[in-house]
């Protein structure tokens, strides 16, 4: 069952977003079960929404690429959910 992620980071802004996201946009395309990435400021902070094919997918992908690039204050900051979807449609 395909999964929404949204992840909030209290504190960034879309200078940190964008130095960081260019190289991992290249990784994520490549990924096992990806399926859309999209990120948008919010007040006091920024939002990435996600959508993978399962939650161990994103996990697996976040753990291994994007959680060591972070620093650490960020990483205690940031809430992740998961919603499970009913559908996806696709052009």
């Amino acid at each position: 069952m395909a999964v929404l992620v949204r992840i909030t980071a209290p504190g960034m802004d879309q200078a940190a977003y964008d130095q960081g996201a260019p190289v991992l946009h290249e990784l994520v395309k490549k990924q096992p079960g990806f399926i859309m990435h999209v990120a948008y400021p919010t007040p006091g902070g920024f939002n990435v929404g996600e959508v993978w094919e399962s939650q161990a997918q994103q996990e697996s992908w976040f753990n291994e690429h994007v959680k060591p690039n972070l620093p650490a204050e960020l990483l205690d900051a940031m809430s992740t959910e998961h919603f499970q979807l009913h559908a996806v449609v696709q052009p």
